[in-house]
């Protein structure tokens, strides 16, 4: 039976092109998808502040969470987003292990430059690091010494350029001191082979007494004639059983660029999630086209069970033709998504999704794994429908070749019915659910109802034939009877057609207005929650202190510094938190619409969290968190607040955190004046240079830029789903239009004209497009209105009408390009067969 497959496949090659585009088309998602997975597991940040030593040891940037036992045992690791750091006094342990040289401590600390007043601009923020750590990268110095004294800075050969800044010149650090320093240049010291970021380099005890003796990372060096591995080896087993972790070679970018790792941690889920919605529309496409495909051969597979083959024979064919045809489209298909993978790491990289030193890794495993998936989809998409063709006996195959058959089996009916409470259960359950739990749950639903519509597809066709029958016909008595005598004879390639329709609509429309639900929502959000009139901030961040100096400016009645970080909560969830100082400084500056307790009472050790995540907790109750570094804290619940989005589900005071966070420093002052006074902040910005003064309305205009970045990487995903789901349309519609030169040339037998079958083949592209249209929009409201009740409180969505109309027109203008062209061709290609025959 293969052999016959691969000669059918040979025979009827326009009949199976538009198999071969879906299943192409499945091949690239999928491919695109997992060399996107492997090169953000493989990739790594380059070493470039390390690349000088052979051996770092840094923190341990995981938390791991265990349940269960026995059989049962499960463990979940959740990445921290804020450095894990050793203990100082742990570099005399490593300088103990035998084959270990020397040991540097090294630490950074981002800092403002400025020469004469003016901020020194630079392409990436300036770190601050002791002497001591600038062999780590090396660095040497070319001009002038080396810092001896407090008051003394090396600065890096850049920064030494772009400032004209010699030995003797005066500069100012905004680090964590209340007033900017000043300090001498008493050296330029350069790097080779290597592009850390911008660096000033003081002595370490400086270092020390700026940062609070806090250490980063220690670079060990191995005593000559010792092996590099041999030292590693020596070290993981002296620092067993502390959060730790030893690094060389590549893995030392790691110890040094934490939003890189984090990043690609990020590309990983993407690019899994991506991947396995792909493989469910896949599915849905491709049991569309080849179902179509197996209907327009029904009297060719009719004759076959007529002379003879047997059920198990057909089902062979049937599957057989399929896997062929999945092997033929895997070579364009695994081309194609290689350069789709290309275009979209260049497109998350310019946007700062996905981190630049990820490099495309184009491996066999993924290749191998995209064509495997492909063929797997392609067989479970053509399982049913080969199915029912082998089960047919030879009459019933030769009447059902003839005449469709009408009803839909009893096994479908109730499956089709199943699928739709499954997916209204699954929707009503989510009106009490948000966050990233809703959205997995709401999109299960979305699939759940759209398998349904597929089930039931010829049900819905002969209903909706019914209402929009009469009224079809009273618009056009000739074409439009026609339109819908031949939609009701053919219900199953009615179907066939407007699943990719209901699918285009209702899986875009879901996502697309789910994400401007959220946007909208968080753009009133963050338009009510700051009560504040200034926001002051800096490209590095601002001293604690610094809250002191603003509530001292007159005019200005209260002032909190607020700095983002990330909680745990258990297994592997994370959120996002924002700490606050002083302790009960939101007070007269943040309207958070605080449902229970005070935020007031945000002292001590206590949180407050949005509502979304209290899950039956009550004000005093003990909320346990793990900080952004892993740090376990037990804390008294003081407040539940509604206005979460764009701010976090979780506001902790800056004492709970401090410490605990990356950079010491905190990143916006919020500042509220007495009412229509003028409030002078010139001196404040000349005495530190780069202070940005802002009023509210940018303050909410730039949370809802960050907000925007999530709902740009979301609309991208979509972009692709929803043009792959628009080549399905326009494929399928061909293939049935395509397949029905023997019906035209009877209509044209009969009398009918050409222009008389057009105007027939342009009301069934209307009736396909509102049968879809209607579908899909109510599989649409039917999940966006939990999704809203779970994002906003309430259960109205926000769809912008442009936008709604962008996606009713193009589901309008796919139905009419993929069924008129298709039949003026035929119709054409009818006409010159006839005019030669003559």
């Amino acid at each position: 039976m293969f052999w016959l497959a691969l000669r059918t496949l040979q025979a009827r090659r326009t009949a199976f092109l538009g198999s071969f585009v879906a299943l192409v088309c499945t091949c690239s998602l999928i491919t695109a998808c997992g060399l996107l997975f492997q090169s953000a597991l493989t990739s790594h940040p380059p070493a470039e502040r390390y690349r000088g030593v052979p051996l770092v040891v840094s923190g341990k940037q995981s938390l791991s969470f265990t349940y269960g036992s026995g059989d049962g045992k499960n463990t979940e690791h959740v990445s921290l987003p804020e450095r894990v750091r050793p203990t100082a006094d742990l570099a005399g342990q490593l300088s103990a292990v035998p084959g270990v040289a020397d040991v540097v401590t090294d630490v950074s600390l981002p800092v403002g430059i400025a020469a004469g007043g003016t901020e020194i601009a630079t392409s990436d923020t300036v770190q601050l690091h002791g002497w001591s750590s600038a062999r780590l990268t090396p660095y040497r110095l070319t001009h002038g010494r080396a810092p001896s004294a407090p008051g003394e800075v090396v600065v890096d050969s850049v920064l030494a350029h772009s400032a004209k800044l010699d030995p003797g010149a005066r500069v100012s650090l905004a680090d964590t001191d209340r007033v900017p320093g000043s300090y001498l240049v008493v050296g330029v010291a350069a790097h080779q082979h290597a592009h850390p970021a911008p660096a000033v380099f003081v002595t370490d005890a400086e270092a020390r007494r700026l940062t609070g003796g806090a250490v980063d990372v220690f670079g060990v060096y191995p005593a000559t004639g010792t092996a590099t591995a041999t030292v590693a080896t020596a070290v993981g087993q002296a620092l067993r059983g502390l959060p730790l972790t030893v690094r060389t070679g590549d893995s030392r970018g790691t110890a040094e660029f934490l939003d890189v790792d984090n990043a690609l941690e990020n590309v990983v889920a993407l690019s899994a999630t991506f991947g396995g919605i792909s493989m469910v529309v896949a599915l849905f496409v491709l049991a569309g086209t080849l179902a179509l495909s197996v209907q327009q051969r029904q009297r060719e597979l009719a004759l076959l069970r007529a002379i003879g083959a047997t059920g198990g024979q057909i089902r062979l064919l049937v599957c057989g033709e399929t896997l062929a045809l999945t092997a033929l489209a895997s070579v364009p298909g695994l081309a194609l998504g290689a350069v789709l993978a290309w275009i979209i790491r260049a497109v998350l990289a310019d946007h700062d999704v996905a981190p630049r030193a990820m490099r495309l890794d184009i491996g066999w495993i993924p290749l191998l794994v995209a064509a495997a998936a492909t063929a797997l989809t392609a067989q479970l998409a053509v399982l049913v429908t080969g199915r029912r063709a082998g089960r047919l006996h030879p009459a019933q195959a030769l009447v059902e070749a003839a005449v469709p058959a009408a009803r839909l089996g009893p096994g479908r009916l109730l499956l089709g019915l199943l699928c739709a409470a499954g997916g209204i259960i699954t929707v009503a359950a989510t009106s009490s659910l948000s966050g990233g739990v809703l959205t997995a749950i709401a999109a299960g639903a979305v699939m759940l109802l759209l398998v349904s519509a597929g089930l039931l597809g010829p049900l819905v066709s002969r209903l909706a034939l019914a209402l929009l029958g009469p009224f079809i016909r009273g618009l056009s008595r000739t074409t439009g009877f026609l339109a819908v005598a031949n939609s009701r004879a053919h219900t199953r390639r009615v179907t066939s057609v407007f699943i990719p329709l209901v699918l285009c609509t209702a899986l875009g429309g879901t996502l697309v207005f789910l994400q401007t639900s959220r946007s909208h929502a968080g753009h009133v959000q963050s338009r009510d929650r700051v009560l504040a009139d200034r926001a002051l901030d800096s490209r590095h961040g601002l001293p604690v202190s610094f809250v002191s100096t603003v509530r001292a400016v007159p005019g200005v009645t209260a002032a909190a510094g607020i700095t983002p970080t990330t909680v745990v909560t258990g297994g592997w969830d994370s959120y996002a938190a924002q700490a606050i100082t002083p302790e009960g400084g939101a007070s007269g500056l943040l309207d958070l619409d605080v449902a229970a307790g005070s935020l007031d009472d945000l002292r001590g050790n206590a949180v407050a969290m949005s509502t979304a995540q209290v899950h039956g907790k009550h004000i005093g109750d003990t909320v346990r968190l793990w900080l952004g570094d892993g740090t376990q804290r037990d804390l008294r619940l003081a407040a539940i607040y509604r206005r979460s989005i764009g701010f976090g589900d979780y506001l902790l005071p800056y004492a709970v955190v401090a410490r605990h966070t990356t950079s010491p420093l905190i990143q916006t002052v919020l500042a509220r004046t007495v009412p229509r006074a003028h409030v002078d902040f010139a001196e404040l910005a000349a005495a530190n240079p780069g202070l940005r003064i802002r009023d509210s309305a940018t303050l909410a205009s730039a949370d809802q830029d960050q907000e925007d970045l999530g709902a740009w990487t979301n609309y991208l995903l979509v972009a692709l789903l929803i043009a792959f789901a628009a080549i399905a349309v326009v494929n399928t519609l061909a293939m049935a239009t395509l397949a029905r030169g023997r019906e035209f040339a009877t209509l044209r037998l009969t009398g009918a004209t050409r222009h008389q079958v057009m105007r027939m083949v342009h009301w069934e592209a209307v009736l396909i497009t509102v049968i879809a249209l209607v579908v899909g929009t109510a599989i649409t409201a039917t999940t966006l209105v939990p999704f809203s009740e779970g994002i906003s409180g309430n259960g109205t969505p926000y769809v912008p009408p442009l936008w709604a109309a962008a996606l009713l027109g193009t589901a309008l203008l796919l139905a009419m390009a993929g069924s008129l062209l298709p039949a003026r061709a035929v119709l054409r290609a009818r006409g010159e067969e006839s005019s030669a025959t003559g």
